[in-house]
């Protein structure tokens, strides 16, 4: 164990505390750090942060030191080798609560929080400053370093619960409600201990709903601090409505904390979304003590569902009870999602009124004038008054069927008389199915006959007609029959000739004209084929005419209306001749246009032509000069 000295430190009652006395600050000393959670301690130089657990477990350890015995130093250091800030430290140099963000900020090397924000603090060995407390921040025995740790390290920083607010000053720190500002952190106290200035120690409820003493803003309002906004540290906050309450955050930003970002609860509607915020989603809304479903339509004859974000839907029933509301119907059923009611049946039997419902589910009749019968046959012209039905008396001409006899024609063919009563007045008529309609006549000869009928007896029978009328004897050999006395006579026969010569016509009476191929000679008009026969009733040549005049000076062809045609021509050709050239053929003939030159330029020969062989060169005696 090294050996104990007394240290004079500028900046008050500072120092580092062992377990057997004060011992030399190490320049390692290690680092504590409170985060959301609690006070940000550190120290310099070192590697890793230690969490809130640890900082509370620190804070937990932390123990107020009796006083110690002056030691001497067996090495006498000199006083600037400690200055951590003293008289000398000027505001603004890292001295006692000036603002920091990192230990080498200031001139103890400890950056702690305070009051929400991070200021440099002092090395301690007992005593501190009001609202400071001496504790052990770093090192292990028997080289332990204390600081003046904040009371109030988070003390109106914005909170969620009371674990934002513990620190290593203050672990009966809580999270107080400031009403709709947010959630702010408090700092524990007594009713004589006094508060930071700006805040009193009041009986406050925090967050959690456990009343205690806490110093709490006398604005109440908490600021953001300078750490609160670079570390974007928010608070809940709520917005309310007659639907409900709905959460929401408040953050620190460079203008202080923002709108409360809550949405106003609303009535469910069927979005999928909670928007009365009370943890459900699209249920029943709940109004006058009644909940009502979202998708209701009021329609008894729908399905009603929610689909969340789609939306509401309604299925069309095509069966169940409805009520359509018209007292006027019954049997009120659903059809296609519709309320469908059958009409009340308002009918007296009196076809004199008109039946309506009156609305109330009864009926009512009115008065009409419309025609009517009053089932008396001795009555026309019948209509309603006053809701009677009343006719004008008529006579008739008959009572019974024997009151017709008297006008009876004698022709039983066009039936008999009775006494209709089917309406008034009754009158005599033609008794239905008495008339005689004797069949028309049949056969050949039927066009020209009429049918007849016995006024007397009602025989049927026919009679000649449509004298010299044209008609068809039946026989299809012949033509131009006629009527004569009611009988259709024959007329001429029929000429069959189609005008092939490849057929032979005749005519069958049970058939007509009749064409049956031959195999005859005959022309098919084609001067270009020869060996013109019939074959299938159709006249066709057998063979084609040869038009080769075997002149080379003429082009050979056939002409189907003149036969073979010889066109001169002008082809190259030859006379036969083997002394002349350029041989071309002219109207029809083969023309020579010059001679062979047979010269072949020795004198020593005798050229010649021979009209067979062509040109001779028979050698010669005549005298030469052979240079």
């Amino acid at each position: 164990m090294g050996t104990a000295m007394k240290v004079n430190l500028p900046c008050g009652c500072e120092g580092v505390r062992g377990a057997a006395g004060v011992g030399l600050v190490s320049a390692a000393a290690l680092l504590v750090a409170c985060s959301s959670g609690g006070s940000v301690v550190t120290g310099p130089d070192v590697p890793e942060v230690v969490t809130d657990a640890a900082a509370e477990v620190a804070a937990e350890v932390a123990v107020e030191l009796p006083g110690l015995p002056e030691v001497t130093p067996d090495v006498q250091l000199p006083e600037e080798a400690f200055d951590f800030g003293g008289p000398q430290c000027r505001p603004g140099e890292g001295c006692f609560l000036d603002p920091c963000a990192d230990n080498k900020d200031c001139q103890s090397g400890w950056c702690v929080e305070h009051m929400g924000d991070g200021v440099c603090t002092q090395l301690c060995t007992e005593e501190c400053p009001s609202g400071w407390k001496c504790q052990q921040i770093a090192g292990a025995a028997p080289d332990l370093v204390y600081a003046c740790v904040s009371v109030h390290a988070n003390l109106c920083r914005p909170c969620e619960d009371g674990g934002d607010c513990k620190s290593a000053g203050g672990l009966e720190d809580v999270c107080v409600r400031y009403g709709a500002e947010g959630s702010f952190c408090g700092g524990a106290c007594e009713a004589t201990q006094e508060c930071p200035w700006g805040f009193s120690c009041k009986k406050v409820a925090s967050v959690d709903g456990v009343e205690t003493m806490q110093c709490v803003a006398d604005t109440g309002v908490c600021p953001c601090t300078d750490k609160s906004v670079a570390l974007g540290l928010w608070t809940p906050c709520e917005s309310a409505s007659e639907w409900g309450t709905c959460g929401g955050k408040r953050v620190c930003g460079e203008a202080g904390l923002s709108v409360c970002d809550a949405p106003v609860p609303a009535p469910e509607t069927c979005n999928g979304n909670d928007d009365d915020c009370d943890g459900e989603v699209d249920e029943p809304n709940l109004v006058e003590g009644k909940y009502l479903e979202l998708c209701d339509d009021s329609n008894a004859c729908t399905n009603d569902f929610c689909k969340a974000a789609a939306g509401c839907d309604h299925d069309l029933l095509d069966e169940g009870e409805c009520v359509d509301g018209d007292a006027c119907t019954v049997g009120d059923h659903c059809e296609a999602g519709q309320c469908i009611g059958l009409p009340v049946a308002c009918d007296d039997g009196n076809e004199c009124t008109d039946d309506v419902c009156d609305g109330k589910g009864g009926c009512s009749a009115t008065f009409n004038t419309a025609s009517c019968d009053d089932d008396d046959p001795c009555t026309v012209a019948d209509q309603c008054a006053q809701g009677v039905c009343k006719g004008v008396a008529v006579s008739c001409d008959c009572q019974e069927s024997s009151d017709c006899a008297a006008l009876e024609d004698g022709d039983v063919c066009n039936g008999t008389l009775f006494c209709d009563k089917g309406k008034l007045p009754y009158l005599c008529a033609v008794k239905p199915g008495t008339t005689i309609t004797c069949p028309p006549p049949q056969g050949v000869d039927a066009i020209c006959l009429e049918a007849t009928c016995d006024l007397a007896t009602g025989a049927c029978g026919t009679a000649p007609d449509h004298e010299g009328f044209a008609c068809d004897d039946g026989d299809p050999c012949t033509v131009g029959g006629a009527c004569k006395a009611g009988d259709c006579l024959p007329g001429v026969a029929m000429s069959c000739n189609d005008g092939n010569p490849c057929t032979d016509d005749s005519c069958k009476p049970a058939v007509g004209c009749v064409s049956t191929p031959n195999s005859l000679a005959c022309n098919d008009g084609d001067a270009c084929t020869t060996g013109d026969k019939c074959l299938g009733g159709v006249c066709a040549g057998t063979g084609m005419l040869a038009c080769n005049d075997g002149n080379v000076c003429t082009d050979d062809s056939c002409d189907p209306l003149k036969g073979c045609v010889f066109l001169p021509n002008q082809a190259p050709c030859s006379d036969g001749n083997a002394c002349t050239s350029g041989d071309v053929c002219t109207g029809g003939k083969c023309v020579t246009t010059g001679a062979v030159d047979c010269n072949d330029g020795n004198l020593c020969t005798d050229d010649a032509c021979d009209a067979v062989a062509g040109c001779t060169h028979k050698l010669n005696k005549v005298p030469c000069d052979e240079t």
